[in-house]
């Protein structure tokens, strides 16, 4: 998604972190993100193999989550205002690496989630209304990773893009962001009615599930609409439906008639309805618990 290799979502930062790990080995990386983002001001979109190897080099303590932003925020807030579209694309995708990495118990354990310096923080929410979708993107995945959540101050711009984006990626994470917030107001429980009413959009019903299924929720109405997506006639629609069901747990119990309806349905031998029987019966087990 983002140019030379820089990484904006959680999946790309796993693959990142096990790069600096084969490409480095135990090689004590130096440097720091003022040298970084010399060498992109200086080489531009087109790193040469030297430039390339320095900057992973550069990252490689900061995507291993073994050196800290300490005394760097100046420097990180120099780039994304750089007039330069590349250098704050480059800037966004940096600290969204660092900032998940931080915050997810994949990486780190226990995950020592980073707090945004005010002026920062401003700048990347700035990045919001960037005509490039992957500094969008990444620029709502900080905020959503942050020490302290999503702001929910930032409720209605979020909601806009989820609603409005041209980038589907961009709407994903504009989704999960809103689905973050922990006191959601009436504005995004009605977003969350309105794409699971929405049957022509299966893409919306789906991204909605897959942010429930990391963020439970507990309005009644929205937890009776997810428990309706057992029955819908996608099957990923479905899966998610199951994960968000989960995540719910015993407010969801509901669905368990549904759940079993699955999991009894007709031996096939498609491996997408072997999954669809087996994660049907994980949940009826798991909130069965409850």
């Amino acid at each position: 998604m983002v140019a030379n290799g820089i990484v904006p979502s959680m999946f790309r930062v796993l693959r990142l972190v096990i790069f600096f790990s084969l490409v480095t080995g135990t090689a004590e990386a130096q440097g720091d993100l003022s040298d970084l983002f010399s060498i992109l001001r200086t080489e531009g979109p087109s790193l040469s193999e030297s430039g390339r190897a320095r900057t992973f080099q550069i990252l490689e303590p900061y995507g291993k989550g073994t050196k800290s932003l300490d005394g760097e925020w100046q420097t990180l807030n120099d780039a994304l205002s750089d007039s330069s579209t590349f250098v704050r694309d480059q800037a966004c995708a940096v600290l969204a690496t660092i900032v998940s990495v931080n915050s997810t118990p994949v990486y780190l354990n226990p995950p020592r989630p980073i707090r945004l310096p005010d002026e920062t923080r401003a700048l990347v929410i700035q990045r919001f209304s960037e005509s490039q979708a992957n500094l969008r993107e990444n620029a709502v995945h900080i905020i959503a990773s942050m020490a302290g959540g999503v702001p929910p101050s930032l409720a209605s711009q979020l909601l806009q893009m989820a609603r409005t984006d041209p980038a589907s990626q961009v709407r994903r994470v504009a989704i999960g962001a809103l689905a973050s917030i922990r006191t959601p107001n009436p504005e995004i429980t009605e977003f969350w009615v309105q794409s699971l009413k929405s049957e022509q959009d299966t893409a919306l019903r789906g991204m909605v599930l897959n942010a429930f299924r990391f963020y439970a929720q507990t309005d009644p109405t929205v937890i009776s609409l997810v428990i309706d997506a057992l029955r819908d006639k996608d099957y990923f629609v479905r899966q998610e439906a199951i994960a968000a069901v989960i995540k719910i747990g015993k407010p969801a119990s509901a669905a368990l008639v549904l759940l079993n309806a699955i999991r009894d349905a007709s031996v096939s031998a498609d491996e997408h309805d072997q999954a669809m029987r087996m994660n049907a019966e994980a949940a009826i087990r798991i909130l069965s618990k409850e």
